[in-house]
């Protein structure tokens, strides 16, 4: 390969800010809240018709995911819906009549669980997909039979190495292009849809996630593809990148009836009431650019936004690393704060969702799994939740302004704070559309060393430039000195052929050469729309720790499956910004 690069002009850098728009509705005109139990503590099916006569007491909650256990054969049938299980001599009936006979009046809002996995079975693979919209037909039989709203569908990847929406993890990638598993994705989705409305017309098809994965760069996942020319090449690197089709084809045969819920996963680490407020309208909006568009008006009419609340991230210490604002004290406010957002920016639909407490009496012996029922109640866990999750929902239903609580005291740094995640503890890259930043170029000049994961492919460092060819995982890592809180602009150039996702990121490194431990001041960059195989410059922009670090930018190339699949970084600069 050779230089080709574009002319790398620094002071007139764009960097985008993200317009947060206040979708605040008239709390009079909101429907009555729905808020559902799921987790590890979710009940089986018998475990809900013994105890439905002690839920939800005098806690606000509508309903409940459940688990099936069946009487014979896989214990947890549902959870492995993308096999060639066979479900026909499925022996669950007990727990069905149980449940049907089951009074549900004030727990209405039930769900069956159905997981996506193992997902060893390849798009393109028809008796293979016969078998999976069969499990689809049966399950929502069984929904239907036992009186529930419909199915809970978890499509995360829960079997190594299997990853049944990403598009370079199928068996039959090398051979076949991405355009090609985009249609035999929707074509599956109409398979499983029809299954499910032949059995359950007007079912609720809950999900933990849909669109909303896709709707902002992800430092993990991958690129948005929403607005842009170049939408295949980000959906072809995104972890989910085969969901929007698989999601199309549902669309093209759902009857009127039924109804899609994006439970938006991501909100476990919103800090904001914007955050709700930005994310429910991206799923509105944003999301429906990922649908054909003669499915855009089903998508409007049909598709419904819930949001989570990871109880977990809530309590002070249950969730570690991952805890939410973990320098508040006020963690009951902090639920309050979200819950409101929650309720008042979603379909007033709301799931909690907690591993390490429950809302369910003990199981005893209706555990799906040894030691399901070992945690405390949730308010031993979170002493006065129960009250806050009682005052957040009557305010909801009182007409009152102030019914949403908008005050934020995060005490977190926000090194990003251009465009604050609306994903995870990591913040993603900045994005930009009306402000311009300069910066100053500092002569720098990095030092440089290699990596790659498992020694797959090969990553060359040559005169300032990093050529990654056949590698699952391989980057060039710059070491950059750097001031302490200070903010700088980074930027580097990227040209690309055959598959593979290229991106920037930013990490830190302690005076003794160790990774440190800084989420916060962590920063993921993609390429800008543009077609890969010209040049594109990558652009990110960060705020050093308050300690002396050194910065490492890491030039990566992933999931290349070929020696034909290749790039090169050239061009690295570094520029401090201008305040």
């Amino acid at each position: 390969m050779t230089r080709q690069f574009l002319p790398f002009v620094f002071s007139s850098l764009w960097v985008l800010f993200a317009a947060s728009q206040d979708l605040a509705q008239d709390p009079t005109q909101l429907p009555a809240p729905r808020i559902i139990t799921c987790g590890w503590n979710a009940p089986t099916a018998s475990q809900f018709a013994r105890d439905i006569d002690q839920m939800p007491g005098d806690l606000p909650l509508t309903g409940c995911v459940m688990t099936l256990h069946a009487d014979s054969g896989n214990p947890n049938p549902l959870a492995t819906a993308h096999s060639r299980d066979d479900w026909s001599r499925l022996n669950v009936q007990r727990s069905i009549d149980a449940v049907t006979a089951a009074t549900k009046q004030q727990m209405a809002d039930n769900y069956l669980l159905l997981k996506a996995n193992p997902g060893d079975i390849d798009w393109l693979d028809d008796d293979g997909w016969q078998i999976i919209s069969e499990h689809y037909r049966i399950a929502a039989r069984l929904a239907r039979q036992a009186g529930l709203k419909g199915l809970l569908f978890d499509a995360e990847p829960y079997t190594k190495p299997f990853r049944q929406f990403h598009y370079t993890r199928q068996p039959g990638a090398r051979k076949h292009g991405f355009d090609e598993y985009q249609s035999a994705a929707r074509r599956r989705g109409r398979q499983v849809m029809q299954a499910i409305a032949d059995e359950f017309p007007d079912a609720e098809l809950y999900s933990y996630f849909l669109l909303s994965y896709l709707i902002d760069d992800h430092p993990h996942r991958g690129p948005s593809p929403v607005g842009r020319s170049d939408a295949n090449w980000c959906l072809a690197a995104h972890s989910y990148g085969l969901l929007p089709a698989f999601v199309d084809g549902w669309l093209d045969v759902i009857p009127r009836t039924m109804t899609i819920i994006d439970g938006c996963e991501n909100a476990y680490w919103f800090e904001t009431e914007s955050q709700f407020a930005d994310c429910a309208e991206g799923v509105r909006s944003r999301g429906r650019q990922l649908i054909a568009t003669e499915n855009q008006p089903k998508y409007d009419r049909q598709i419904r936004v819930a949001f989570p609340i990871y109880l977990d991230a809530i309590h002070p210490t249950l969730a570690g690393t991952y805890t939410l604002q973990p320098d508040r004290r006020d963690r009951l406010e902090l639920l309050r704060r979200n819950l409101s957002a929650a309720l008042q920016h979603s379909d007033s639909l709301v799931w909690l969702y907690g591993e390490h407490g429950r809302w369910w009496p003990p199981a005893t012996d209706q555990a799906l799994w040894h030691g399901k029922d070992t945690f405390p109640h949730w308010e031993e866990q979170l002493p006065g939740i129960s009250q806050v999750i009682r005052d957040v929902v009557a305010a909801t239903r009182s007409p009152q302004p102030d019914a949403v609580t908008t005050t934020d005291n995060s005490a977190s740094p926000k090194p990003t704070s251009l465009k604050p995640s609306a994903a995870d503890p990591t913040p993603a890259s900045v994005s930009a559309e009306d402000d311009q930043l300069h910066a100053t170029e500092l002569d720098v000049q990095p030092v440089w060393e290699s990596w790659r994961d498992n020694d797959s492919g090969a990553v060359v460092l040559q005169d300032g430039q990093v050529t990654i060819t056949g590698s699952l995982d391989g980057a060039g890592l710059a070491m950059l000195p750097v001031e302490p809180n200070t903010r700088y602009m980074i930027q580097v150039q990227v040209v690309q052929q055959g598959r593979g996702l290229t991106c920037l990121s930013l990490r830190w490194r302690t005076s003794d050469g160790k990774w440190a431990s800084t989420k916060h001041y962590d920063v993921v960059a993609y390429p800008p729309d543009g077609d890969p195989t010209q040049p594109r410059t990558i652009t990110a922009v960060v705020l050093s720790p308050p300690t002396p670090h050194q910065m490492v930018a890491i030039c990566s190339a992933s999931q290349q499956l070929s020696d034909d699949d290749a790039a090169l970084f050239g061009n690295l600069m570094i520029g401090q910004v201008e305040e």
